[in-house]
């Protein structure tokens, strides 16, 4: 296939911009990839260059009518392309594409003395061909203008310039196809002649820095090739053109010119693109970077290709994802789909270009397309982690775990979750859609570590709450009988009592003496820490106990009832019948004695051995001793043990005092009473006065009626046998009316007797307490 030939670069030195779409109308809908290769011509005006490349590549470049003019043809820089090349082997097209840049001639009239174009002509070629043909006749060797070696060194200076420090291994081959070459000198006598000359201008060339040990040969290969003469050789000159073609289309011959390394590996519509930085850099004399212009090129394309890629899978990603969030199987297989074929069609565009740029946007490729995966799986591992964090907290909670200690059910059951957590970021990991797993393996741990700590707290708080409850209803019965029934060693029991509930309710928790575990995976110091904590409440529980039911209004109740047990009871528990008075004073000052004997013990807790009852569960007790005042003025200490300041010890003291002195006096008064009796003259009044309303009611018709209704009633009762529930009425009745006669007489014969003799005997008890407590009061002063 060959195509007319466009002007790539004008006379005015300005790009064709059309030149893109001469490219795609050259290759049509085929992937050339790098299946191309560009070729260029370089020399004299009028040497034969278009006709050469005419015949070789069967182009349509304007040629020159030597019978009309000698005159420039070519202007600027023509292209045009081929896939059929002049050969021995085959007449048809060949696989690979060829673009052909025709190069205007250097030394022409027209240019003059302005070589500027020659040389960015030349340099252009070099830039952007893998193969520089320079045509030259054979009797130009040995000069130096006229087979352009001045033209040559300047060349060679400006891409050493440009590749000798970058170390770059693209290279070009310039051949040599010397024309009318018809024999008399060998060529390869004339190739020594053209190598020599070449070294000889390398030589001389101002090198850079850093350039100065390189050679002719780190830049360029050297071919020579030598054609008859159009004219007078003419099956000659047809024959060695098409040996020259062989040695572009026959990549299995050892003269194949067309070596990878000449290669500038960059698609054709991006080696266009090249080409046009290239002539802009050159024409604008930009420190003439021209490596960097193909990578350019490549980073321009492999980005758009990139994009594109990108863009088809966002919006895969953004409309089909969300299905598939909940199915970790479908939601991988789908992952892994749109990753691979977004990568692969990058991969299958992109790689054309430059490698190193290739794979630097294949990099930035792969991590934004990571980084909307990275997105999702995260999503995925949260939901999965919520059901796992659910699963273990259901499963701590089942009956048929709950029986273990917590630390056991927990690593069980962890063990099943981490498994199935593994088994999900492993599938991500393994399918290249997550490229770390630890930071989702540290946050799920950290979030199945705080799982682990409320769970724990929880179940321990209820630990502790039964715990406590056990210990309130143990303290609050045990220690109030305690309390209720006083004695001197009271406290002894008192705390006794306390470190028994204690043991008791933590039994199955001791692990040694003073040494508990609570089976909730807690550190030994820890323990104990919870321990002191238990202790704490329980001798808080025991103060408020100690304190709340110690008032006083119970210690004087607790005092009575120690008085009344002591003062109406012998040693046998019978009760006492008093015969006098004295009897009753003995009584009640051993009672009152006996009961005072608890009264320090109620309002301060001493233990037997004269220690105050402390409590060994608060390190630090900044109140220890302090002194306060209550809402009455009162002032009391904030230590446990003092639970009645004096003030509210005397207060109780008055309070008991009244109580029994009104007990006392009530024994008393019993013993008048039952030993005052009815005059006999009363009984024979009440016979006298009963006849008399007897007579009364004989002789009372209304009474008769009644008589009868009696006599009626009598019958029925006797008939029908009703005299057990009768006469039980009537000895109730009469039973009731005799008790009420009796206390209605003695109410009256006696009510001014007894008033008297009650006073006295009131008079003479009172004078005999007061003189009884001053005898106390000075024997208490004296001890």
């Amino acid at each position: 296939m060959t195509s007319q030939a466009i002007q790539l670069i004008d006379v005015n030195k300005e790009y064709n911009k059309e030149s893109l779409e001469y490219f795609k109308q050259c290759v049509g809908t085929r992937d050339v990839g790098f299946n191309y290769h560009v070729i260029s011509v370089f020399g004299s005006q009028s040497s034969g260059k278009s006709t050469l490349l005419n015949i070789l590549f069967n182009t349509q470049f304007d040629t020159m009518d030597a019978q009309v003019k000698r005159q420039q043809t070519t202007k600027g820089i023509w292209l045009a392309h081929t896939q059929n090349v002049n050969n021995h082997k085959s007449t048809t097209d060949t696989d690979s594409d060829y673009f052909i840049l025709d190069v205007e001639g250097s030394d022409g009239a027209e240019r003059g003395e302005d070589q500027d174009f020659e040389r960015k002509a030349a340099l252009f070629a070099i830039s952007v061909s893998e193969v520089l043909i320079v045509n030259m006749w054979e009797q130009q060797i040995g000069l130096y203008q006229g087979n352009n070696m001045g033209l040559l060194k300047t060349v060679f200076e400006v891409n050493l310039s440009l590749f000798g420090k970058r170390g770059n291994d693209h290279k070009v081959l310039l051949l040599f196809v010397i024309r009318d070459h018809v024999g008399v000198t060998p060529l390869k006598s004339l190739q020594e002649s053209l190598i020599t000359e070449l070294e000889q201008i390398w030589s001389e060339l101002n090198k850079p820095t850093g350039c100065e040990e390189t050679t002719l040969y780190d830049f360029f290969d050297l071919e020579f090739k030598g054609l008859g003469h159009k004219l007078l050789q003419e099956e000659q000159f047809y024959d060695d053109v098409k040996s020259l073609g062989d040695s572009f289309i026959d990549s299995e011959s050892n003269e194949y010119l067309l070596k990878p390394n000449y290669h500038h590996k960059l698609p054709i519509d991006g080696w266009n693109m090249y080409a046009e930085q290239c002539w802009e850099q050159i024409e604008n004399n930009r420190d003439l970077d021209l490596p960097t212009q193909q990578i350019l090129v490549a980073r321009f394309k492999t980005e758009d290709i990139a994009n594109e890629a990108y863009a088809k899978f966002t919006e895969e990603y953004e409309t089909e994802t969300e299905k598939r969030i909940n199915d970790k199987t479908e939601l991988v297989s789908y992952l892994k789909k749109i990753k691979d074929e977004c990568l692969g069609e990058y991969d299958e565009h992109a790689s054309r270009y430059a490698k190193a740029v290739y794979e630097e946007k294949r990099i930035e490729l792969v991590d934004k397309v990571n980084e909307r995966l990275f997105t999702t799986a995260s999503k995925y591992l949260d939901m999965l982690t919520a059901v796992l964090l659910t699963k273990l907290e259901n499963g701590m909670k089942e009956k048929e775990n709950i029986k273990l200690p917590f630390e056991d059910r927990y690593l069980k059951l962890f063990k099943d979750i981490e498994a199935e957590f593994d088994a999900a970021i492993t599938e991500f990991f393994s399918k290249d859609l997550l490229t770390k797993i630890k930071d989702f393996e540290l946050k799920f741990a950290a979030d199945v570590h705080e799982k682990k700590l409320q769970l724990r707290e929880s179940e321990l708080n209820a630990l502790l709450s039964k715990i406590k409850k056990q210990l309130t209803l143990r303290i609050k019965d045990e220690e109030i009988e305690l309390l209720s029934k006083p004695t001197p060693d009271l406290w002894d029991k008192v705390t006794d009592t306390f470190e028994n509930i204690m043991k008791k309710t933590l039994s199955r928790f001791a692990t040694g003496e003073g040494e508990y575990e609570f089976k909730m995976g807690l550190s030994e110091d820890e323990n104990k820490k919870q321990y002191h904590a238990i202790r704490a409440f329980a001798w808080t529980l025991l103060e408020t106990v100690v304190h709340d039911y110690l008032k006083e209004d119970t210690i004087v109740s607790l005092l009575r009832d120690r008085f009344e047990s002591k003062f109406r009871y012998d040693s046998n528990d019978v009760p006492r019948l008093w015969k006098n008075e004295d009897e009753i004073d003995q009584s009640f000052r051993v009672a009152k004695e006996h009961a005072l004997e608890i009264l320090d013990i109620l309002t301060l807790a001493v233990k037997t051995d004269g220690t105050e009852v402390i409590p060994d569960a608060f390190e630090d007790e900044p109140n220890e001793g302090l002194i306060y005042d209550d809402s009455h003025d009162v002032y009391h200490s904030n230590r446990f043990a003092h639970i009645l300041n004096e003030t509210q010890k005397e207060k109780v003291q008055q309070q008991f005092r009244r109580q029994i002195n009104v007990t006392v006096l009530d024994c008393k008064r019993s013993i008048v009473t039952s030993s005052t009796h009815i005059p006999i003259w009363i009984y024979a009044v009440i016979v006298v006065l009963g006849w008399n309303e007897f007579m009364i009611v004989i002789r009372n018709p209304l009474f008769v009626t009644l008589a009868l209704l009696s006599i009626v009633s009598f019958y029925f009762i006797q008939k029908f046998g009703l005299w057990g529930p009768v006469m039980n009425v009537v000895n109730t009745a009469l039973g009731e009316s005799r008790t009420t006669i009796k206390e209605k007489l003695r109410q009256f014969v006696l009510e001014e007797h007894e008033l008297k003799k009650t006073a006295k005997v009131e008079e003479e008890i009172e004078l005999q307490d007061l003189s009884k407590n001053s005898s106390s009061s000075g024997n208490e002063d004296s001890d």
